[in-house]
């Protein structure tokens, strides 16, 4: 009779020596695979650390690259812009130069337009002066609010005027200590334009329309400079719509249709401006005679340097050959 020897656990878990070589049991094997599963797991978990780690800094260095670039690229535009200055705040310089305008092979250079300061609505005047018309109409056809509008006139009126009375909607120093503003408001005129932004109802203006610094000086004798005027500014002086004034503009561009050139038409006389117009009456004339004029004597420099799409504009305003103001104002719609 043959007897089976039962097969324990420690017997199944020696090696069996056979011809000198060592053979692993079945529970051996099935250690080591999962050791070497294991690391395998963990070698695989490495690759992937490694590869967020490149890749983060990948973009990391990326993001420098490009920050780097557009700094570079600002600081050249910005030297183009100065050199645009250089050039044209020579006396003898004409509107039309072709020196005004250049092209760099790096794609960069400047482009220059002399008009006078005076083609812009002096701030100070209108407010001092009590107008009730100019600056109510310029804020309503940008889109604002009457009760706005009333509002932003006697808070600007308020802040210029020497007492501190406060006007029917305006803000003086109380109302800006509400809003946490000490100090305010200077109780003086503005000293540039720029200033305008700290009145109280300047910064949605500023939100809606970020061109405004275009449409006002705080230079000349408030009179308009009708010949170096935008079209805009044009029609709202004769608070006409915009087809009306197409003929004073045609006029004015000369034959090439291009401002700032040489066969430009410089206007004289209101009469000449009212019948361009089409204006005659008197009240509409009395208006245009308080508020145009042709010939402003301060002059203004826009240099708008450029290095591809990143633009810098530099301001140079100068009255008998002598710098009054220099700046920085944003070239809207570029990348700046």
């Amino acid at each position: 009779m043959t007897h089976e020897i039962p097969v324990t656990e420690e017997m199944a878990s020696r090696s069996t020596r056979s011809g000198g070589f060592v053979i692993p049991s079945s529970l051996a094997l099935r250690h080591s695979s999962l050791q070497r599963g294991s690391a395998l797991i963990v070698v695989f978990w490495m690759i992937a650390i490694l590869g967020m780690v490149i890749f983060a800094g990948t973009k990391a260095l990326q993001g420098d690259s490009q920050y780097t670039r557009m700094m570079r690229g600002r600081i050249f535009a910005k030297r183009y812009a100065e050199m645009g200055i250089e050039v044209a705040r020579h006396p003898v310089m004409r509107e039309d130069d072709p020196l005004l305008h250049f092209n760099a092979d790096d794609g960069g250079g400047y482009n220059v337009k002399l008009v006078a300061e005076e083609a812009r609505l002096n701030a100070n005047h209108l407010i001092q002066t009590g107008d009730k018309v100019l600056l109510r109409r310029l804020f309503t056809s940008w889109g604002f609010k009457p009760e706005f509008v009333s509002a932003l006139c006697d808070a600007l009126k308020d802040w210029v005027d020497a007492d501190g009375n406060v006007s029917l909607s305006g803000a003086e120093k109380r109302d800006y200590e509400k809003m946490g503003f000490e100090g305010m408001p200077f109780n003086r005129p503005f000293k540039e334009v720029e200033e305008m932004l700290l009145v109280r109802g300047m910064d949605i203006v500023n939100i809606e329309r970020p061109d405004w610094r275009e449409w006002f000086t705080v230079f000349g004798d408030g009179r308009v400079d009708i010949n170096d005027a935008r079209p805009e500014l044009i029609a709202l002086l004769a608070d006409l719509p915009m087809e009306r004034i197409q003929p004073l503009l045609t006029l004015r561009a000369g034959h090439d249709g291009a401002l700032h050139t040489q066969d430009d038409v410089r206007l004289s006389s209101v009469p000449q401006v009212a019948q361009l117009l089409g204006v005659f009456q008197p009240q509409i004339v009395a208006q245009l005679q308080q508020w145009i004029q042709f010939a402003g004597p301060i002059r203004r420099i826009e240099s708008i340097g450029s290095l591809g799409p990143l633009q810098r504009k530099l301001i140079l305003i100068t009255q008998d050959g002598k710098a009054v103001w220099r700046g920085e104002i944003p070239a809207h719609g570029k990348d700046t």
